[in-house]
């Protein structure tokens, strides 16, 4: 019972770790916050990071674990109504998708692909990345089964939406309302 209490401290204390960092990473960049930012902001010296994380990128991934958790949140869609129309649900998704795109800097979505790289050679990390991806897509995958009532255009939207991620990242976008009213055509043209 005592070595679970502790497990439990252990684990949160990694989870508010990890929310820190998540704060620092949104507020000075992937590459421009250090361990010491993190462990400063947090009350703790630098060296009992390296308790809960290998290394800055082992710490990312745990803040970007965190991110996912409140990806998924909002595709939930607790503000949608079982009795939305369809119409309501495309636009609910298109105006989050477009906020999603909006929001989330290019440089960092590169950083992310470099973490991923650099972690195949480490099988831990490489193991939390790998169950916070399956996890995320899990989830929005039975989002977009339940509206499309198709697991093959649940995934083919899915992958467009990650594309288009990509394409930003590479400096290619879309006007936001442009984005906003296409992808919401494009949802229900898929959900009929």
């Amino acid at each position: 019972m005592v070595l679970q209490a502790h497990e439990q401290v252990k684990k949160d204390k990694k989870k508010y770790l990890s929310e820190k960092a998540l704060e620092m990473i949104v507020e000075k960049g992937l590459s421009n916050f250090t361990m010491e930012d993190v462990a400063k902001s947090c009350g703790v010296a630098k060296g009992s990071l390296y308790t809960y994380f290998k290394n800055k990128d082992a710490l990312i991934i745990s803040a970007f674990g965190n991110l996912v958790e409140r990806l998924k949140k909002v595709m939930t869609y607790e503000d949608i109504k079982s009795t939305d129309t369809a119409e309501e649900k495309a636009k609910y998704f298109a105006k989050t998708y477009n906020q999603i795109l909006s929001d989330f800097p290019s440089d960092q979505f590169m950083r992310l692909f470099e973490i991923l790289i650099n972690s195949t050679h480490d099988q831990k990390m490489m193991q939390d990345l790998t169950e916070i991806f399956t996890d995320y897509y899990k989830s929005l995958l039975q989002v977009w089964e339940s509206l499309f009532k198709s697991k093959s255009k649940a995934l083919l939207f899915q992958a467009m939406f990650d594309g288009l991620a990509m394409y930003k990242a590479v400096g290619v976008t879309l006007p936001p309302e442009e984005f906003e009213s296409t992808f919401k055509e494009i949802i229900l043209k898929i959900a009929k």
